[in-house]
């Protein structure tokens, strides 16, 4: 019965955790994401400090560097990018209506998805009252300062890790029992060295995405070079696909202007990210297995329920357990390996020590091979009770 209450007791106090967790999960994700950022970093600092600087001047120059590069990648392109989203949203009313009318008078699948599209919300935006747009914007303001909030969250969580994490560290491994803590470490200090390599290798081809994607299409003459450079960065997180739904993206951007331009957008938007994927991420982050699959699965349920920040702290996240779950199974294997040399050596344990006994009937056991048989029987205790724990 004691046994029965015990086990109610932690599943309870599990799901009240989990409940817990899943209230703050947007503070959960943010702090996942500064350890992720400040992993990222950490080598840099590294860096910079054999260079002579102070620890927390390498950091406070990262960081300015970083949010200054953003704020003025913003200022550089802000409006150039509003003014598109403006155009693409009058073209793609003045091509919907084009195509309605040309559909409503053609084959029956035809009139099937104009009489779909007319049902949607954003068909009969036009007449809508100010009053039933007002929720919209509201709402667009609100994320928009979510998104704000949730940045300056993340800098300061990632600033304060950064500058205590051998205190955090000391901390949270006090829970663990002495035996585990030096596995523990070595585990988190593998984490952290994958998924910052694996951030750094991101970000590099992330700008390099953007930069080779917004020049082919400023070179090409397209309506919508700074849309398709930053959706380009984005597509780079996602393994395989991201690149294939922009060149996707990219062929339907080029054939407003025309097909030939549509397809030579396209194939030069994949050439771009295989050329990403399978030459720059080798040498940037060069890890001889990686799951796409496992990648990808961790996305779409992120991505659900968080947004945009789902899909930045899923690829780094997925790394971090691809790392976790090898830790786990070579710990298992080290661990099956060292019970069978146990169960050998404590054979030969119990062969020697009938020998050692009938050696003792005659009384030619020396107290030197007593004691040392004394201390072997000792030893192997020990490791069993080792291995148990």
């Amino acid at each position: 019965m004691k046994r029965l209450m015990l086990y109610t007791a932690v599943v309870l106090a599990t799901l009240l955790v989990l409940y817990i967790l899943w209230q703050f999960r947007l503070v959960l994700l943010l702090f996942v994401l500064s350890l992720f950022v400040a992993a990222a970093i950490r080598p840099l600092v590294g860096r910079l400090t054999t260079w002579g600087m102070p620890k927390a001047g390498a950091q406070i120059v990262l960081y300015v560097v970083g949010v200054g590069a953003v704020l003025l990648i913003l200022l550089l392109v802000g409006d150039r990018l509003l003014m598109e989203l403006n155009i693409l949203a009058n073209r793609a009313v003045i091509e919907y209506e084009s195509i309605s009318r040309r559909w409503a008078e053609g084959a029956a699948w035809q009139q099937s998805a104009v009489s779909y599209l007319s049902s949607l919300p954003f068909a009969t935006v036009e007449e809508a009252e100010l009053e039933e747009m007002l929720p919209t914007f509201v709402f667009v303001t609100q994320g928009v300062a979510t998104a704000l909030g949730g940045l300056l969250l993340l800098l300061a969580l990632s600033v304060y890790w950064s500058a205590d994490q051998y205190r955090f560290e000391r901390l949270w491994l006090s829970l663990l029992s002495p035996k585990r803590r030096a596995y523990a470490r070595n585990g988190w200090r593998e984490i952290e060295r994958t998924v910052g390599s694996y951030l750094r290798s991101q970000a590099v081809q992330s700008v390099l995405a953007a930069f080779f994607l917004g020049l082919g299409a400023w070179a090409a003459h397209m309506d919508f070079p700074v849309l398709l450079a930053l959706l380009g960065a984005l597509a780079t997180l996602v393994p395989l696909f991201g690149g294939l739904v922009i060149a996707l993206l990219a062929f339907g951007l080029g054939s407003l202007e025309g097909l030939s331009l549509g397809l030579g957008a396209a194939t030069y938007t994949l050439i771009l990210f295989l050329a990403l994927e399978f030459f720059v991420e080798p040498r940037l982050w060069p890890r001889k297995r990686r799951s796409f699959l496992f990648t990808i699965l961790l996305i779409i349920p992120l991505l659900e329920a968080f947004g945009l920040w789902g899909l930045l702290v899923a690829p780094p996240l997925a790394a971090a357990l691809e790392v976790l779950i090898g830790q786990a199974y070579q710990f298992y294997l080290q661990r099956e390996g060292t019970a069978v040399q146990l169960d050998d050596i404590e054979t030969r344990y119990q062969e020697m020590l009938i020998k050692a006994n009938q050696t003792e009937e005659y009384g030619d056991l020396t107290p030197e091979l007593q004691n040392l048989t004394k201390r072997l029987a000792a030893l192997l205790a020990d490791s069993r009770q080792i291995k148990l724990n």
